[in-house]
């Protein structure tokens, strides 16, 4: 992976992006209210926004894994300011074992920034291995396809809702693909590889995962209100978030 930014360039951009503050954000604030969890694991939880959502959720134990020591001191810094209660480690989170698992493991935008199946599938096996039985697993990522067909749509907006890809038109599984998300003049680039949905819960199911529930993510009513229904009719009609949600029993 490589990157251009700072901890607090990325938080802008995953928390201030359309698709980030309209799209995702409450979807993860919702899954909280509906599934109530006790302890949370947050791999590459990076400046710890979704680490600190789970904690406003009334989560009573949360762990924030990354392996970007400049992440965690920002995301400490963060949690200090707020309310203490969220454990940080630095850590591979695609290999991690603690001795303990959790009602809910997020993997947000982990898949994403794999270069290689057996890196995968070894991150399907870490989350089955912290998921509590009866606990989920919860995966967000891109949809690459859709998001081609999304981009090259006239109606799309030109930051095309916060997340701009180079040729990313036929990209195959672990082919690597430029990604930069645009908030403002705050300008965060990524190389990113592709993964299919299918080979994502593929590799879920072979870890022993269950119930592997696939949805892709509608704008907020909050969203329509701010930006009207003009703006989002491209991602509407071809949404290209994925939220991939797996159980274990």
């Amino acid at each position: 992976m490589s990157h251009v930014f700072t901890p607090d360039d990325y938080a802008i951009a995953v928390a201030e992006s359309p698709v980030g503050k309209y799209v995702y954000t409450p979807y993860v604030k919702s899954l909280f209210m509906t599934h109530p969890v006790n302890s949370v694991l947050d791999l590459r939880c990076s400046e710890g926004f979704f680490s600190r959502l789970a904690l406003a959720a009334g989560a009573e134990y949360v762990v924030g894994v990354d392996q970007c020591p400049a992440m965690l001191d920002r995301a400490i810094q963060l949690n200090e300011s707020a309310d203490p209660g969220i454990e940080y480690k630095q850590a591979d989170p695609t290999t991690l074992r603690l001795e303990r698992s959790f009602s809910a493991v997020l993997a947000f935008w982990l898949t994403c920034r794999l270069g290689s199946l057996n890196h995968l599938k070894e991150l399907a096996e870490t989350l089955w291995y912290h998921t509590s039985p009866g606990g989920y697993s919860y995966l967000l990522a891109l949809d690459s396809e859709r998001h081609s067909r999304v981009q090259g749509n006239p109606q799309a907006p030109d930051d095309c809702y916060g997340k701009k890809v180079d040729a990313v038109a036929n990209l195959q599984d672990g082919d690597p693909f430029e990604l930069a998300i645009q908030v403002g003049e705050t300008e965060v680039h990524f190389t990113d590889y592709c993964w299919s949905t299918d080979t994502i819960v593929q590799c879920l199911q072979e870890a022993g995962l269950t119930n592997v529930n696939v949805l892709y993510l509608n704008v907020s009513e909050e969203g329509l209100k701010a930006r009207g229904g003009d703006y989002w009719a491209a991602y509407q009609a071809d949404p290209f978030i994925v939220a991939i949600e797996a159980f274990r029993k």
